[in-house]
């Protein structure tokens, strides 16, 4: 009697129409796999896995670049930023031009306190307007501004700031929890010109997020 394990060994024979069918079938489940594979479709960098895709009110942003900010001459680590938009673009320019929606993530990998964060902000209004009381800039920004300022959160490694801007609205968003939002596009492209404008704190950082080489 011919044995079931031998039936089916000679149904599956290489070159037979099921083996062809039965390869077929597993080539494409393995595709399938690393298709959908999330560690396939990002990238790491200080052990902070960047995603190359994020969601933002229903609309899907492509990673354009990220990077690693560092601070003193000991290179201490501070964030990995990077930065989303409807599509790439090295120019920075266009970007802070463009309507959005645009979004920086900023992935904390060593914490501060309060009035670090805040000093953050410190520099990118002085390199915006001029000094850290805003005086080269409008009124109603300075005000916004002087808002953002106090609303800064210290932070620790592992938290997540995002900065979002949109046709109509800035936001910021802290470890997926809205932390405070104003109809003020011009802000948030003031805080996104502090990364890739023309006198950014940190040019390594600008290229990374801008995609172009230094």
């Amino acid at each position: 009697m011919t044995s079931p394990t031998y039936q089916f060994a000679s149904q599956t024979r290489p070159g037979s129409a099921r083996f062809r069918r039965h390869l077929f079938t597993a080539c494409l489940a393995l595709m399938t796999v690393f298709c959908l594979s999330p560690a396939a479709r990002a990238a790491t960098l200080a052990d902070v896995q960047i995603p190359d895709t994020l969601t933002v009110d229903g609309k899907q942003l492509v990673l354009n670049g990220y990077g690693l900010r560092t601070l003193t001459f000991l290179k201490v680590k501070i964030y990995v930023a990077a930065l989303y938009l409807p599509k790439k673009s090295n120019d920075a320019q266009a970007i802070l031009a463009s309507a959005g929606p645009k979004v920086l993530v900023l992935n904390h990998i060593h914490s501060g306190s309060k009035s670090q964060v805040q000093d953050r902000y410190k520099e990118g209004i002085k390199v915006n307007c001029g000094d850290e009381q805003g005086s080269g800039c409008p009124a109603d920004l300075r005000a916004d501004y002087q808002k953002l300022f106090e609303a800064a959160k210290p932070v620790a490694e592992g938290d997540v700031t995002q900065y979002i801007v949109t046709d109509k609205q800035f936001r910021v968003v802290f470890n997926g929890v809205p932390v405070i939002s104003f109809n003020n596009v011009a802000l948030g492209n003031m805080i996104l010109a502090g990364f890739i404008g023309a006198h950014p704190p940190s040019p390594d950082l600008r290229a990374a997020l801008l995609g172009v080489p230094m």
